[in-house]
């Protein structure tokens, strides 16, 4: 029923659980039945116990109130005395139904009651009492209180003191029946306790001596395999996944020796095979090293080559911008020829339109000096009426005198405007002189811009020749730099293949190397291989 490890440790946990599940149950039931009694105890029993007490305390004031009663003499007084009377009654009546409503046993009950009765057999002989002290005589108050009242009084605190005595007793022993439920408890769990522990040592001896024995049969079968030895078979008797194991142990050395048996086949396969590859590296590697050689030299010539064409690219590109900015410099000189040219032409046309003017002007000072000798004329004129008005004023004598000095003012300003016609006069002679010499510099300036502008004219046309020259050589200079270009191009394409088989070149080198070391390393391996496998004793 028990073969295999897993139904056997299933079996003990579960008998442990169920050894730990009757403790647990144990151990609540007695814990809520202490429970209870302690609930009892301290709702019903010590409440009981409190409550009578209170009652004693309540009836015995009630007497010392009411011997109170014979020593006061004002009524006033007294009614205080009878209002605390009643309110204590009060109380104690509140403490019975507390007391009824508390008691579950029968007895209980009927000592409740009774002393219910007997405190109203006390009330009434109190207020008997009391009706003796306000409305009989004193003499037969104190013998009502000393007789019937305290006799009523006794009884009442009796009774009292006896339902006291009995919850007091009542609480004791459900404490010692608690206290012995307890010690049970302790007792009970403490056994089974033992019971589980022993169980679980028991199980625990068992389930280990059925897992390590053939668990070490196992383990010395796996030694012997690890020491190299197959021979041996796995003769050991098991259940369950032992069985499995042992099983599976016996598989594995099957398989070992079968293994072992195909690695001696093989490494005497790989050693015959690298022995003949070895000879074939060696020749791969010797003829990689002649190819490396070559390439390594093809690559320096194309690089050379490569060099040679981008050195020429460079000298085209250069030359291209130097017939570029020849062009430039040709059309450029060519416009400002041309603007020049045309600049040369506004001046001279500028010139003849001021000669034009200068020789206006040379004709305005011919016609003012025309103008100033008539006003010499007509000055001298005036001069000479002047003279003869000064002369004729001189005949006149006093009655000419006025006439006189007009004649010396007419003639002063006909000397003024002599003096002034004769500076314009040499100032328009020196304009017309002026006038002559400008136009004649302004005709010899025009014959010289006439030989600019020819001068010009013939360095227009080879300028425009060099232009277009130019021009055709920047074309052919930009064919010629697309061509040295796309031949950089070719010859770096012609490069990277170049470099892409030194590279490959250099890989099959390393390549026909490495081959050679793992050759060797195989080689090494299977004389490896077959040393090691030499050391299994096989069946």
């Amino acid at each position: 029923m028990f073969t295999s490890i897993k139904s056997r440790l299933r079996a003990s946990y579960i008998l442990l659980l169920v050894l730990l599940v009757v403790i647990s149950g144990l151990s609540i039931s007695r814990l809520q039945s202490l429970n209870t009694h302690l609930e009892d105890i301290v709702e019903e029993k010590a409440a009981l116990v409190e409550l009578s007490s209170e009652l004693n305390i309540q009836a015995e004031s009630l007497a010392s109130r009411l011997l109170l009663l014979f020593v006061l003499e004002e009524r006033n007084q007294r009614i205080d005395i009878y209002k605390e009377i009643d309110q204590r009654n009060a109380r104690m009546d509140a403490i019975l139904n507390e007391m009824n409503d508390l008691v579950t046993s029968e007895e209980d009950q009927t000592l409740v009651a009774a002393l219910s009765a007997q405190k109203t057999a006390y009330q009434a002989e109190l207020q008997s009492t009391v009706e003796a002290i306000e409305f009989g005589e004193q003499s037969d108050a104190k013998m009502q209180m000393a007789g019937p009242t305290r006799q009523a009084l006794r009884t009442f605190l009796d009774q009292a003191n006896r339902l006291s005595e009995r919850q007091s007793s009542m609480m004791s022993e459900r404490q010692q029946a608690a206290l012995y439920e307890t010690d049970s408890a302790i007792i009970i769990a403490v056994v089974t306790s033992l019971i589980a522990i022993l169980a679980g040592i028991i199980m625990s001896i068992l389930i280990t001596h059925s897992i390590v024995t053939p668990l070490n049969q196992v383990i010395t079968l796996l030694a012997n395999v690890a020491k190299g030895d197959l021979s041996q078979k796995a003769n050991i008797k098991a259940k369950g996944e032992f069985a499995a194991l042992v099983s599976s142990v016996e598989s594995m050395r099957i398989g070992l020796v079968e293994v072992i048996k195909r690695i001696e086949t093989s490494a005497q396969t790989v050693v015959s095979s690298t022995e003949n590859m070895g000879e074939t590296v060696n020749q791969v590697h010797a003829s990689s090293h002649t190819q490396d050689s070559m390439a390594n030299e093809i690559e320096g010539s194309v690089n050379g080559l490569t060099e040679d064409i981008r050195s020429m690219a460079s000298h085209v590109s250069i030359s291209r911008n130097q017939a570029q900015t020849a062009h430039e410099l040709a059309q450029k000189g060519s416009s400002i020829i041309s603007a020049t040219s045309k600049d040369i032409i506004s001046v001279a046309s500028y010139i003849d339109e001021t000669s034009h003017a200068v020789e206006k002007l040379n004709e305005d000072a011919a016609e003012v000096a025309e103008f100033v000798t008539n006003i010499r004329n007509i000055a001298e004129q005036t001069n000479l009426l002047a003279l003869n008005a000064s002369i004729e004023a001189a005949r006149a004598g006093e009655s000419g005198r006025g006439f006189a000095v007009v004649a010396d003012e007419v003639r002063n300003l006909a000397n003024n405007t002599a003096n002034v016609t004769e500076s314009i006069d040499k100032i328009i002679t020196s304009i017309s002189a002026q006038a002559l010499k400008v136009s004649q510099e302004m005709e010899h300036g025009q014959e010289k811009m006439r030989q600019g502008v020819e001068q010009i004219d013939s360095v227009v046309e080879p300028l425009s020749q060099l232009e277009h020259d130019s021009a055709e050589s920047l074309e052919s200079l930009d064919n010629l730099n697309q061509l040295a270009q796309h031949q950089a191009e070719e010859a770096e394409q012609i490069a990277n293949r170049v470099r892409d088989i030194v590279t490959t070149t250099q890989e099959n080198n390393i390549a026909a190397k490495t081959l050679a070391t793992l050759s060797d390393d195989l080689t090494g391996a299977a004389n490896a291989t077959q040393s090691a496998t030499s050391t299994f004793r096989l069946p």
